[in-house]
């Protein structure tokens, strides 16, 4: 049977963060960090992984051109992402919107683990030379023999139509307008019209 202590250190519970701080991992005391996250009881720290540059950070939308160093942080205190941030936000005089805590799982780092897979097509997109694309030959479409083809193609094409063409064939058409219904001229249109009652001319 356990002894109280074993069930007590069997039972502890550790919470996990991730902790993002705008800046290369050089450039951020890791020993401060430690240091102030032993106020939650730190349990585990990682070193820290540092991204490339972005033009637009995830989780930093207001900021440009910055790296983001990641830590994996674990504790045996409790506390929400809201109070850890801004505790650490005054205790290492970071500021607020140079630093985002989150919890793993969370929908936004779903949301940002899926942005990351998409920007790998995007890197791809924007690939000047593109190697996956289709050998193109310039020759068929942008020189003379190209041109020449092209050319064929209009004269049968002018051609045809010069055979479908028949002399005369525009008089068919004045025959048509001249065998239309000729209107009735207006009552108004005339320049004296009769009085409709006779005997009041």
């Amino acid at each position: 049977m356990s002894t109280f202590t074993q069930y007590l250190a069997e039972s502890t519970k550790s919470y996990d963060y991730k902790i993002k701080i705008v800046g290369a991992s050089k450039d951020i005391d890791k020993n401060a960090l430690e240091t102030a996250l032993q106020k939650f009881d730190l349990a585990n720290m990682s070193a820290g992984k540092t991204t490339p540059i972005m033009t637009q950070p995830l989780d930093f939308p207001m900021l440009s051109n910055e790296q983001v160093t990641i830590f994996d942080v674990t504790t045996n205190y409790p506390t929400t992402a809201r109070e850890m941030k801004e505790y650490l936000s005054d205790i290492m005089r970071i500021p607020a919107t140079h630093i985002v805590v989150r919890k793993p799982g969370e929908p936004t780092e779903q949301y940002q683990a899926d942005m990351q897979i998409k920007s790998e097509y995007r890197n791809k997109l924007h690939d000047i030379e593109y190697s996956d694309m289709a050998k193109i030959n310039p020759e068929d479409f942008h020189s003379t023999k190209a041109n020449m083809s092209l050319l064929k193609e209009l004269l049968k094409d002018r051609e045809a139509h010069a055979l479908n063409m028949e002399v005369g064939k525009d008089n068919k058409t004045q025959e048509l307008q001249s065998n239309e219904e000729k209107g009735t001229p207006s009552p108004l249109s005339k320049a004296a019209n009769p009085h409709p009652d006779p005997k009041r001319k």
